[in-house]
C-alpha cells in the first residue's frame, strides 16, 4: 500500500510540473536535431523557431499566458514555423546545426543565451537570422515574425 501511496504522489508531483511548464502544448515535438528539423521545415516551406525557456520564469509564464495564448499567434507562428522548446538548464541531447551534439544547458551557453525567455529564428540553412530576448506582447511578437520570414 505504501508503495501505491508513494507512486500517487511521485505522478501527482509529475503533473504539477507539467503544468506549471512555461511551453505551449502547441509547440513541436523534437528529437532536437536540428539539422534535420532545419531541413523538414523548409521541405514545409517553414523556418525553425527556438525558444530558450526556464522553469520560474515570470517572463516565460507571461509569454505563455498572453502572447502564446492569441489564436493569431498561434495560427501565425505554425502557418510559417516550426517552434521548439529547450529548457536552458535542461539535460536532453541536441544536435547542433553544425553536427556537434551537446545538452540543452551546454548549447544554450554555447549559443550565449543570457535570459529568458530568448527565441532564435533559423533559416533554411541553419543560420540565426534573428534573436530575441525577454517578454514580446503579442504586437511585437507579430512584428518579430515579421522580420523572421523576411530575412
Amino acid at each position: 500500500m505504501r508503495i501505491l501511496v508513494a507512486l500517487a504522489l511521485a505522478c501527482a508531483g509529475l503533473a504539477a510540473h507539467a503544468q506549471t511548464s512555461e511551453v505551449p502544448d502547441w509547440f513541436a515535438e523534437s528529437f532536437l536535431e536540428f539539422p534535420q528539423d532545419v531541413k523538414e521545415a523548409a521541405r514545409d516551406g517553414k523556418r525553425l523557431m527556438l525558444y530558450f525557456w526556464q522553469d520560474g520564469c515570470s517572463s516565460c509564464r507571461r509569454m505563455k499566458e498572453t502572447t502564446f495564448a492569441d489564436r493569431a499567434i498561434v495560427e501565425e507562428t505554425r502557418r510559417h514555423f516550426v517552434p521548439v522548446a529547450l529548457n536552458v538548464y535542461g539535460e536532453r541531447e541536441a544536435q547542433w546545426t553544425d553536427g556537434r551534439t551537446m545538452r540543452e544547458k551546454a548549447l544554450a551557453r554555447e549559443l550565449n543565451i543570457r535570459g529568458t525567455p530568448t527565441l532564435l529564428f533559423l533559416d533554411e540553412k541553419g543560420a540565426v537570422v534573428v534573436r530575441q530576448v525577454g517578454y514580446l506582447p503579442p504586437e511585437r511578437f507579430i512584428a518579430t515574425l515579421g522580420e523572421a520570414k523576411r530575412r
